[in-house]
């Protein structure tokens, strides 16, 4: 005898993709019993989501600042400006997605979000799957697991930021984003300063690294000090920080499959791996899980990426690896070579096979054509940690 499920679907991880797909469910009314299993207690401003889309679009009400234009300069001081007509590169803050999200899943009678509960063991067993928790077991007909794991990666983009607020301006023009600002490269990688201002008193300001291991936190803090204190911003006050680890190229997953569980999320696919976006590749993955649920076709995970992109990507990355010290050359001869709107089709996974064939043009061929038939390199692999920084109070900021 087949034993009663509690669950249709539970949900592991009540990150970006997990609450993404809750709160698309809650909305359709599906009727599917859902649960999220969330190990923090509460949600708090700790992230940042950027994309390009039009002004109006289905996510509109939660953009809290956009932009028309978008920077990139190298460690000379040379800035390249990018304007794609009908575009704004737009902001979510953290905090206001939570929010919508889970007055999303509050209006449903079928959708449950579990704070402070985390998945211990999961396993097929008859019936469905069997979710092992801190507050007890479920058992499920099938599982979304969005929580970080293991596995083999071409790089790591490393980052931490500050977003700060002063009494006089700040140091940044209103309507410009610093997408990749004072490039620099050197043997261990890619090294670049992101801004998002956010008013003239402020702004998000951001140290980002590549490379072949994720950067510890505290080496990233002081660089970043070191940059504020060179714009002239060492005196603003830092309301709160965020940062994470990105792994970009990802390779064979340590774990076996298991019957019943699909990934998403970062660990399951959701990041570009030439560039570390995903926010749009998780709304696309959302509804097309939420399709196939409603078809009575089970939970689905993120999509094979398309062959052409997933060799530009490894060859792209490969490079990388290859020649660290020339990554800022890269990036640069990217931005100042290939039309702004062929860079955000190609950034957005959008691109034409003209795009591919300008930014083929753009870079310096010897070191990419050497990595054509060249066998894919990986660093160990390892589990990154969901890293949730704390907002802080009046002058110091939580390490």
């Amino acid at each position: 005898m087949t034993p009663a499920v509690d669950a249709d679907l539970v949900i592991l991880g009540g990150g970006l993709a997990g609450l993404t797909l809750a709160a698309r469910l809650a909305r359709v009314r599906s009727g599917l019993r859902v649960v999220v299993l969330e190990p923090r207690t509460a949600y708090q401003d700790d992230r940042s989501w950027c994309f390009w889309r039009p002004e109006q679009h289905d996510l509109s009400h939660l953009v809290s600042r956009s932009w028309k234009t978008w920077t990139f300069s190298d460690a000379a001081g040379l800035t390249v400006r990018h304007r794609v007509p009908g575009l704004a590169y737009q902001y979510i803050r953290g905090s206001d997605f939570y929010a919508s999200a889970q007055a999303d899943i509050a209006e449903s009678a079928n959708v449950d979000l579990r704070l402070g509960v985390h998945a211990q063991t999961v396993d097929a067993v008859p019936g469905g799957v069997r979710v092992e928790t801190n507050a007890g077991p479920l058992l499920a007909r099938q599982v979304v697991d969005t929580r970080p794991r293991a596995a083999e990666s071409m790089l790591y983009q490393s980052f931490v930021g500050f977003e700060l607020e002063r009494e006089h301006p700040l140091p940044f023009e209103l309507g410009e984003v610093t997408l990749m600002g004072s490039l620099d490269a050197d043997a261990e990688g890619l090294s670049f300063v992101y801004a998002l201002p956010l008013g003239r008193n402020r702004a998000i300001v951001e140290w980002t690294r590549f490379g072949t291991a994720p950067i510890e936190r505290e080496r990233l803090v002081g660089e970043l000090d070191e940059v504020l204190t060179g714009l002239g911003l060492a005196d603003a006050r830092r309301v709160r920080t965020e940062g994470g680890v990105l792994a970009m190229g990802l390779g064979r997953q340590t774990a076996s499959p298991i019957p019943g569980v699909v990934h998403a999320g970062n660990a399951g696919g959701a990041l570009r791996a030439a560039s570390g976006y995903g926010f749009l590749r998780i709304q696309r993955w959302a509804q097309l899980c939420t399709e196939s649920l409603l078809a009575g076709q089970g939970a689905v995970g993120h999509p094979d990426e398309p062959r052409a992109r997933r060799a530009f990507d490894r060859i792209f990355l490969q490079a990388v690896r290859a020649h660290p010290e020339r990554t800022a050359e890269y990036f640069f001869a990217l931005a100042r070579g290939v039309a702004p709107a062929a860079l955000v089709r190609f950034l957005s996974d959008g691109a034409r096979p003209t795009d591919y064939a300008r930014i083929i043009a753009s870079l310096p061929w010897t070191p990419f054509l050497a990595q054509v038939a060249a066998p894919a390199a990986f660093s160990p692999a390892q589990t990154l940690p969901a890293t949730r920084p704390t907002p802080t109070t009046e002058t110091s900021v939580q390490r």
